[in-house]
């Protein structure tokens, strides 16, 4: 394994209510660390990649925590220490038929308060293979979107292979922009993205038909995109807190490929799971790159073993993901 791999974004510090409480009148929070992009980065550093996280926090303990957490799975950090504040998401778990809930408190964060030309990208990505973004750090301030683009230019001017994750969320869109004007003029630079039919007009401002099949909705994708190589989305089934059926489905070189299905039956925390899916695709593109299927069948074999996992980080190795893939499964112990 010889890519080096640059991730970007927020590390954030969580509070949970343990054992499926509600925030409502909680007195005691359970804390992670976490935050998509550095989840994709930690994971991909336990499957034992080279990995370093660009990021921003403050000056302080909580900052200096922050990103020994990260070294701690093999990831370095890059950061800008500024401000005061590390950004903070609070998380209700849920259960059966109560859907958990996120409230986030990151406004003037450290991160929040990035811009452009205060990251120097070319010598951050002197000698790197692999740029990964999301569409998170784009909702959050308009110089963050105006930073990305920074990135991405410069990662393209260096060819640098990039992937991103739209990561669409509603209530952080915010400043004054929707995510369906500043998101294409991102995802231009894209070679890998992953995303669901929900975020087409969303995210990508490309109408689809409530009926339109996904190698449909990716072939416009590919049209309006023309360095998309591969694009990839997960699904849910019968799902509920606690119990959910998961795949996923790849479009690349005008084929589309579906994955194995799991049916998870007792969550334990389904936080992260987009990101350990994206971290196995990584390394499967990165690892098998002439054998889409194995990548695919990894990204969701990885996915499906986050949901075991507390904390926002799967904490999955190779040989477990792998494990999974070729038919081991919770039902022995393994001694």
């Amino acid at each position: 394994m010889s890519k080096r791999i640059i991730t970007f974004g927020e590390i954030l510090l969580r509070l949970s209510p343990p054992n499926h409480s509600k925030l409502y009148k909680s007195r005691t929070f359970e804390a992670h660390y976490g935050g998509a992009e550095a989840n994709v980065g930690a994971s991909l550093a336990l499957f034992g990649c080279d990995v370093k996280f660009v990021t921003s926090v403050p000056d302080n303990e909580l900052g200096d925590s922050a990103l020994s957490e990260l070294r701690s799975y093999g990831v370095e950090p890059i950061a800008v220490k500024q401000g005061k504040r590390l950004g903070v998401y609070y998380f209700e778990q849920g259960a059966s038929e109560r859907p958990g809930k996120v409230l986030y408190d990151r406004d003037a964060s450290s991160f929040a308060n990035l811009k452009k030309g205060m990251i120097d990208w070319e010598v951050i990505f002197k000698d790197a293979d692999w740029f990964h973004w999301s569409g998170i750090t784009a909702s959050l301030t308009e110089d963050l979107a105006i930073l990305s683009k920074e990135a991405l230019e410069a990662a393209s001017k260096l060819g640098l292979t990039i992937s991103a994750d739209l990561n669409y969320r509603p209530t952080l869109w915010n400043y004054g922009k929707k995510a369906s004007e500043i998101m294409p003029d991102l995802v231009q630079y894209c070679d890998v993205l992953l995303g669901g039919s929900d975020d087409s007009e969303k995210c990508l401002n490309i109408k689809i038909e409530e009926s339109e099949s996904m190698d449909s909705v990716f072939r416009k994708w590919k049209k309006q995109f023309p360095k998309l190589k591969t694009i990839v989305s997960t699904m849910r089934y019968d799902a509920n807190a606690s119990s959910n059926t998961i795949g996923a489905i790849l479009w690349n070189d005008e084929k589309l490929l579906k994955s194995k299905e799991y049916k998870i039956s007792h969550i334990v925390d389904r936080i992260g799971a987009g990101d350990a899916f994206m971290a196995g695709l990584i390394y499967g593109l990165i690892t098998w790159p002439e054998s889409y299927q194995k990548t695919l069948e990894y990204a969701v074999a990885a996915s499906c073993l986050k949901h075991s996992i507390p904390g926002d980080i799967n904490l999955s190795s190779v040989n477990d993901v792998t494990a999974l893939m070729n038919g081991a499964s919770g039902g022995r112990v393994i001694r």
